[in-house]
């Protein structure tokens, strides 16, 4: 089962997204992939507070940090685990702009076609794989040609993620409204 969560920047996502898994895992196993980097001090900031916030829930995760082995990570589920996955717009970033993915969008679709097959396989070994991402260019089109091709591949993303998910919300001001079925919990 896939189980999708959207919003903006800071807007709740995440910790609605770690509430939703620890729900779901009934006991199982959680695995938070967690695919920030800290590559300055806000983002060292926001990773900390993340890992905060998750030490202190009762739940134990098994934390896979960026950058990760996808193939690692579906051997060692079980039917009962959760996968988190934080975040889907950090993690096809990375696939795209640390190398020339982004150039033609053919290669961006190629990404983009891995990147489900790699959820699909988590949500194939596991109970559920809650998948987090941001709404992003809500104000347009951005010019330039890098971040007008991340922009469309994220999109069809979310469409065939959403498509394909028992579930899916948004969180905006740190209220969730559910999209599509019935949140879990």
């Amino acid at each position: 089962m896939m189980v999708f969560v959207s919003g903006a920047a800071r807007s709740g996502k995440s910790e609605a997204a770690e509430i939703c898994a620890i729900r779901l895992s009934r006991g199982g196993r959680l695995h938070y992939i967690a695919t920030a980097q800290a590559m300055d001090e806000e983002m060292t900031e926001r990773i900390r507070r993340h890992q905060e916030r998750r030490a202190a829930q009762a739940a134990h995760w098994t934390v896979w940090e960026a950058p990760f082995s996808s193939q690692e990570i579906a051997a060692s589920l079980h039917p009962d685990d959760v996968v988190l996955l934080d975040c889907l717009t950090t993690w096809l970033a990375h696939e795209l702009f640390f190398g020339e993915n982004w150039k033609t969008d053919a290669t961006a679709q190629a990404v983009a076609c891995r990147m489900l097959d790699e959820v699909r396989a988590w949500a194939d070994a596991c109970r559920a794989v809650v998948i987090v991402s941001n709404e992003l260019f809500a104000g347009g089109v951005p010019d330039d040609p890098g971040t007008f091709r991340y922009m469309k591949t994220l999109g069809l993303l979310h469409q065939q993620l959403v498509a394909e998910a028992a579930a899916a919300a948004v969180v905006e001001c740190g209220l969730l409204r559910v999209k599509k079925g019935r949140w879990p919990g």
